[in-house]
């Protein structure tokens, strides 16, 4: 596994202030007391603990998790001495990493080797520096994801408020209701899009209501383009008239297709985490192969006598496939999400398009390609960062022979509702009972020791994802949004963390806030995969939303003294 300790990231909107010709370093601190902060994070998020939802505060997850102040200083002096401007320096309000701004490199002015050249020079208490230069790039066109299909007529808004019970004319009423998607390079949404969307299919939207909170509002041609409009759809039509925001924090090709994605979801989950006003809910739709998948898949190459290299060139030659410099990395954005949910923030994630294989659909491109696809179906290839354990992973659904009251496994597109079981992040407690039955008594399983049956297990819930399932974690996000409005009116906090929630009720009460779906396979064009099955499996995980059981068993608490079902 690549060591995480330096990354090169072209920005275009730091935290930092940068004048023409000048660069930032960020100097990111070692975090402390993780295994004390995983304590208080489950805590948070476990319906049986007294502590269930007492969410923490900006500072109080720096005071647990941030560097002392000799760290930070150390951290300060060492920049300086590099020459940071000494009005530039900037500490994080998680106290987790120290930025300053320089003037033109007088060393190597390429960013891999000044950062290799600084390495030996970091104080102890840093674990990794970036550099972020502020150069645009332009990317590539075309890509993976198309925009919203208007040719599949029967899924429509209004139609798919139908088969889940929600109210057309349902809308957000508590001004404090927020929520958000995300993405960098081209993201954003075309207002004109928007307003075509909402004259042909949710004529309630108020269209002052989505707004974005940093100058980059996208670029029409890049496939993260298509992406936020319809990510921008989706929760604005579910989530109807709740304040929307739509971020895209870094605008460089490098975060669009390739390595520089990881550093740009990093920045923006720690950046998040310090605001003082927090979205309730975050859709992150973006994501790829996890580094362990994309480290497996180059070190049973290399054992086929393939070069180790090639394999990494061609995979970085493929679009969206392999976005994270590492394993190292991908924990690094795992415990930010941990903060976002001990914050109170619920984020949902798309499970991917490949089903149990791929990041979308199988490679081309020659030799290295075929190896790689052969490998693929001989293993399953988990994504992330869906496969986080603080996050709620959402899969992606169809209508049997367009019957809205038939739910099945979508698949499209070559690939299929992302599914299966992570190979680093563990499976959390309240997985652990019912995967491990679904493992033991469900036929036609993957061959032993081509996944890791101890690892997260993915989807938790799922979607309508025609569009795949960029397509399915919005809208999911949009209903809980709804959710937490009816809280919020109740006097009662966000839902933070809710996984562990969701199981419990679907649990507890099988068939109440979420449908069962049973047809479905995640090999898409494998000859092995995961079934569909009764209950929990990692199609589609505990299935399609059922509005009446989510009102009911989250709309009100069970530690509330009022005990009133809103509807």
């Amino acid at each position: 596994m690549a060591k995480f300790a330096l990354a090169a990231v072209l920005l275009a909107a730091t935290s930092v202030a940068l004048e023409e010709g000048e660069y930032a370093l960020v100097a990111h601190l070692k975090q402390h007391n993780l295994d004390e902060f995983e304590n208080i994070f489950w805590n948070i998020a476990n319906p049986d603990h007294p502590n269930y939802l007492e969410h923490l505060s900006a500072e109080q997850v720096a005071a647990k998790i941030g560097a002392t102040d000799a760290e930070i200083s150390a951290a300060k002096t060492w920049l300086l001495s590099l020459g940071a401007k000494p009005s530039s320096i900037q500490v994080s309000k998680l106290r987790d990493s120290v930025s300053a701004a320089f003037p033109s490199p007088t060393m190597d002015t390429e960013p891999h080797k000044m950062l290799s050249a600084l390495a030996p020079q970091k104080p102890p208490s840093v674990e990794f520096v970036v550099r972020r230069d502020p150069k645009l790039q332009e990317p590539r066109e075309g890509g993976h994801r198309p925009l919203l299909d208007e040719s599949l007529g029967q899924y429509t808004v209004s139609n798919i408020k139908k088969a889940y019970g929600i109210p057309a004319d349902l809308q957000a009423t508590n001004k404090s209701t927020l929520q958000m998607v995300w993405g960098p390079g081209t993201f954003g949404y075309s207002r004109i899009q928007l307003g075509l969307f909402k004259a042909s299919q949710c004529p309630l939207l108020d269209m002052g209501k989505v707004q974005f909170d940093t100058p980059n509002h996208g670029s029409a041609g890049g496939d993260n383009y298509g992406e936020g409009n319809l990510d921008t759809q989706m929760i604005a039509s579910f989530g109807l008239n709740a304040e929307t925001i739509v971020s895209n924090t870094n605008t460089s090709a490098s975060t669009e297709e390739g390595l520089g994605f990881g550093q740009a979801m990093l920045d923006f989950l720690t950046e998040l985490s310090g605001r003082p006003r927090l979205p309730q809910v975050l859709s992150l739709s973006l994501g790829s192969l996890s580094a362990a998948s994309c480290d497996k898949l180059c070190d049973e190459a290399a054992k086929q006598g393939h070069s180790h290299d090639d394999c990494v060139s061609f995979l970085q030659s493929q679009r969206q496939v392999c976005m994270f410099m590492s394993q190292d990395q991908v924990k690094r954005i795992d415990t930010a999400l941990q903060i976002l949910g001990a914050r109170g923030v619920t984020v949902f994630g798309s499970s991917g398009d490949g089903g149990s294989h791929f990041s979308f659909g199988k490679f081309s491109g020659g030799e290295m390609a075929d190896i790689l696809n052969k490998i693929s179906c001989e293993l399953q290839m988990p994504v992330f960062p869906t496969t986080s354990a603080y996050m709620v992973s959402v899969g992606g659904t169809m209508w049997k022979n367009g019957d809205s009251s038939q739910p099945i496994t979508w698949s499209g597109f070559g690939g299929g509702s992302g599914s299966g079981f992570s190979w680093q992040m563990n499976m959390p407690e309240h997985q652990k009972k019912t995967v491990q039955a679904y493992l033991a008594s469900t036929p036609g399983l993957p061959p032993n020791g081509s996944f890791n049956p101890h690892g997260r297990a993915y989807p938790d819930i799922s979607s309508v994802a025609v569009m795949g399932t960029s397509q399915s974690s919005p809208m999911t996000a949009g209903i809980f949004s709804m959710i937490i409005d009816k809280r919020l009116n109740a006097g009662l906090p966000p839902l933070g963390f809710v996984a562990p929630l969701i199981w419990k009720v679907a649990q507890e009460h099988p068939g109440e806030a979420f449908e069962d779906v049973t047809e479905g396979n995640s090999k898409t064009s494998c000859d092995n995969g995961f079934p569909s099955s009764h209950g929990w499996d990692p199609n589609t995980g505990w299935g399609r939303p059922i509005w009446s059981g989510l009102v009911k068993h989250f709309a009100s608490d069970i530690r509330a003294s009022r005990q009133t079902v809103l509807v």
